[in-house]
């Protein structure tokens, strides 16, 4: 590998922002504003990279074209020389685990700083560093034990977190909710099951209004500031016989993100949004409580209540909007949202159009 493939290799990880702090040839790559890889652009021939201290000696020991880092502290970080027998499949490796090291060690600093105690969250907690998938975590859970109901899985990084549509959801370790929800609803039948994605986007609107206002819902359960969006969710439903015997749902919200790395069109934060930086876990409680309130009206059967609030809720709620579906572009206003999830829409010649979740696409500004 040359110096341009081992930076562009730097720069496709997630989280990833260089910069010449120091001088006008020394590259500093950082995740979340820390340093895990140094290359002098002047001699070009050699990388900083962190690693752990039993394995840098090890590594020494081993390869020529490893030794301590110049300049650093040579417990920590060790100067790979590209041109050596370090193989690209090793320098790869090296980069990686000089990412994770850093990486770890945010995340420990964040969970010591920000966990909550346990005997003031209003539901069981389980609370982890990094896992692919929080609704996996949960699911695998639910199937090796008994799980309570209301059970919440929350990682401060989330390597696949998946959406609707097989989108991933952007975050960067320690700043963002990702977390799972369970619930057994088994007196709800299957063809209601729009009912619990009503009632976790309530809770979460709700919450998110108490720090700003232009807080809606796109349908079916985006979470939208003004035209940007601060929170998607993923919902898996079991199902057993005619009712549901089973739900998870996953949920990311943008809290204190600064900067957003994707290509995702529209993303935002609370922090962008209010220029503060919030309580994780305080919001993540007060969501619980919400969630658990709602959830005990749908147990009641009070589901006229939920689905008008779910109505004055909705983003676009009120005048004509761009919408496109398999025919084209298309002028309309919102009617109403069906109990089973079927969004009805009004066109300018007064037609009323019917679409279920994917069928209909929102053209944003």
């Amino acid at each position: 590998m040359n110096v341009e493939t081992i930076r562009e290799y730097c720069l496709s990880k997630r989280g990833v922002t260089e910069s010449f702090p120091f001088d006008d040839v020394s590259l500093v790559i950082k995740v979340m504003n820390k340093m895990f890889a140094l290359i002098d652009l002047e001699e070009a021939n050699h990388i900083a990279l962190k690693c752990d201290p039993e394995k840098a000696i090890e590594l020494r020991e081993h390869y020529s074209g490893i030794e301590g880092a110049y300049h650093f502290n040579k417990k920590y970080w060790n100067s790979v020389r590209f041109d050596s027998d370090v193989d690209d499949k090793l320098m790869k490796e090296l980069i990686d685990h000089s990412y994770d090291e850093v990486i770890k060690n945010l995340l420990k600093s964040y969970a010591q700083n920000m966990m909550p105690s346990l005997d003031t969250f209003p539901v069981p907690l389980i609370h982890i560093n990094e896992t692919n998938s929080t609704n996996n975590y949960l699911q695998s859970l639910c199937s090796e034990q008994k799980v309570e109901e209301l059970t919440v899985i929350v990682a401060d990084f989330q390597t696949s977190g998946r959406g609707q549509r097989g989108n991933s959801w952007e975050s960067d370790p320690g700043k963002n909710l990702l977390f799972s929800t369970v619930i057994f609803p088994e007196f709800l039948e299957a063809r209601r099951q729009f009912l619990i994605s009503q009632i976790i986007s309530l809770a979460i609107k709700e919450e998110l209004d108490t720090y700003t206002s232009d807080i809606s819902i796109k349908w079916p359960n985006d979470i939208y500031w003004k035209e940007k969006k601060i929170c998607g969710m993923l919902i898996e439903n079991d199902l057993m016989g005619r009712n549901i015997n089973q739900s998870i749902a996953g949920i990311g919200i943008n809290i204190n993100q600064e900067i957003f790395h994707s290509s995702a069109p529209n993303p935002v934060s609370l922090l962008q949004i209010t220029g503060e930086e919030h309580d994780l876990f305080k919001i993540l409680k007060n969501i619980m409580l919400r969630i658990q309130s709602y959830y005990s009206l749908l147990k009641k059967g009070d589901t006229t209540s939920i689905a008008c609030q779910y109505g004055e809720s909705l983003f676009r709620r009120e005048g004509m909007h761009q919408y496109k579906d398999a025919n084209g572009e298309f002028l309309a206003r919102i009617v109403c949202v069906e109990p089973e999830g079927r969004l009805i829409l009004e066109d300018e010649k007064l037609t009323k159009r019917g679409y279920m979740f994917k069928e209909v696409e929102y053209l944003l500004k």
